[in-house]
C-alpha cells in the first residue's frame, strides 16, 4: 500500500458469500480498486480459506490490495493491520459479519465516513430485524475488550444509529434507520459466464446441504432427501457439502440413499456456472443459496423445503420463505412426523 493520498475503502470479509458480496458492493459504490482493501478475516475452516482465496483471485482482489488475516499470530497481525488502517482516512467500511467479534473490531474501532453490512446469509434478515427492533448491541465479551485494550485498540461503545446501509441479495425495505440496497449479482454472473451445458449423463438434481439445526438436523436431512429422491426417481442426486459439515457425518447418515455426496472445492454458485451440468432443480430447507442460485441463475428451478421440525428454531421463518417464494422459489412441504432410523 505504497499510494497514502486520499481516502480508502475497507472490506472485512469471513465466508465466500461475505466476499462475494463485498466484490458486488465494491462495483456499486464505485470504489477506486488503488484504494481498496480487502481483509480476508479468520475464516472458520481450510474449506472455507480455500474457497475465498479462489474467489479473491476470480473477482481481483489478490496482490497488494489484501491482507490475510489467519489464526497464527493473530492478534500481531491484527494489530499491525488496524494500525495502519487507523492511521489513514476512510471513505467506506464494508463489514460481512455483525456477529464476529473481529468484524466489530474494525467497525467500533476504526473510524470512517459510512458503514455498509454485506450479506451474511441468512444472519442478514436476523440483523435487520435487531436494528428496528432496537437490539443492535455490542456481541465483544469482556474478556476481548480487554485484549484489545491492552494492545492500544480503543473502541467506540456506540456508532451512528440513525443512518445505517445494508447491501444484500434478500428483499428487504429500507425502514427506520436503515438504507437499503438490493443487488442481483451483476459482477459475478459477468466473471463467472454459465458455459453451454455440455454434460450428458441424465437428468441431475442438487441438493444443498446446510449446518442448521442442532441435533434434529440428521433425522430430518433423512427425510428430506426421501422426499427428493420420490419427486425424481430418475434422476442422480448431488449432495453439495455446506463447508462447515464433514463426509464422515453425511455417509453415516446417508448410507443407504442413492446420493453422490460431493465437496466442490468451490462455491456452489460457481461450481453451477461453470461445470457444464444441467440441473433440474435445487433443494435444500434453508441455505442461503436457495436465494444466490435463484438470483443469478433466474431460470433455475428452485426448491425450499418446508420442515416444520427444523422451522420452529429458525428466527423469522416466515418472512425467510416469503422472501423466497417472492424471488420465484417454490414451497414443499415435508411431512411430519419422521422416523426414519
Amino acid at each position: 500500500m505504497s499510494n497514502k493520498v486520499g481516502p480508502l475503502n475497507v472490506f472485512v470479509a469471513s465466508t465466500p458469500l461475505q466476499l462475494i458480496s463485498c466484490s458486488e458492493a465494491r462495483e456499486h459504490y464505485g470504489c477506486d480498486g488503488n484504494r481498496c482493501i480487502l481483509i480476508l478475516a479468520r475464516p472458520d475452516n481450510r474449506e472455507t480459506q480455500s474457497q475465498m482465496i479462489y474467489l479473491a483471485d476470480s473477482l481481483g482482489w489478490r496482490g497488494h490490495q489484501t491482507w490475510f488475516l489467519g489464526k497464527t499470530s493473530f492478534y500481531l497481525k491484527f494489530l499491525l493491520i488496524f494500525r495502519q488502517l487507523s492511521r489513514r482516512s476512510i471513505s467506506y467500511l464494508f463489514i460481512g459479519n455483525k456477529n464476529s467479534w473481529v468484524h466489530e473490531a474494525f467497525y467500533l474501532g476504526l473510524e470512517s465516513q459510512r458503514v455498509v453490512f454485506v450479506d451474511d446469509g441468512l444472519a442478514t434478515v436476523k440483523y435487520y430485524h435487531s436494528v428496528l427492533d432496537r437490539r443492535f448491541q455490542m456481541r465483544m465479551s469482556a474478556g476481548k475488550k480487554r485484549t484489545l485494550a491492552a494492545l492500544g485498540v480503543r473502541l467506540t461503545q456506540f456508532r451512528d444509529r440513525n443512518s445505517l446501509a445494508f447491501f444484500t441479495c434478500f428483499p428487504l425495505d429500507s425502514a427506520g434507520p436503515i438504507s437499503v440496497q438490493v443487488h442481483d449479482f451483476p459482477v459475478f454472473r459477468r466473471v463467472f459466464k454459465s458455459g453451454e451445458k455440455t454434460r450428458d449423463g441424465g437428468p441431475v438434481v442438487a441438493f444443498l446441504g446446510q449446518p442448521f439445526g442442532g441435533e434434529d438436523r440428521l433425522n430430518q436431512l433423512k427425510a428430506q432427501i426421501e422426499l427428493v429422491i420420490e419427486r425424481h426417481r430418475e434422476a442422480r442426486i448431488h449432495y453439495f457439502m455446506h463447508r462447515k459439515e464433514t463426509v464422515e457425518e453425511l455417509e453415516r447418515t446417508l448410507a443407504r440413499f442413492p446420493v453422490e455426496i460431493r465437496q466442490a472445492g468451490r462455491p456452489i454458485e460457481v461450481e453451477v456456472a461453470l461445470s457444464g451440468e444441467q440441473y433440474e432443480g435445487f433443494y435444500s430447507f434453508a441455505s442461503t443459496a436457495l436465494f444466490t442460485l435463484k438470483k443469478i441463475f433466474p431460470e433455475s428451478l428452485v426448491y425450499q423445503l418446508d420442515d416444520r421440525m427444523l422451522a420452529s428454531k429458525l428466527p423469522y421463518y416466515v418472512e425467510i420463505v416469503d422472501m423466497l417464494r417472492s424471488t420465484g422459489v417454490e414451497t414443499i412441504p415435508l411431512a411430519q412426523p419422521v422416523n426414519l432410523d
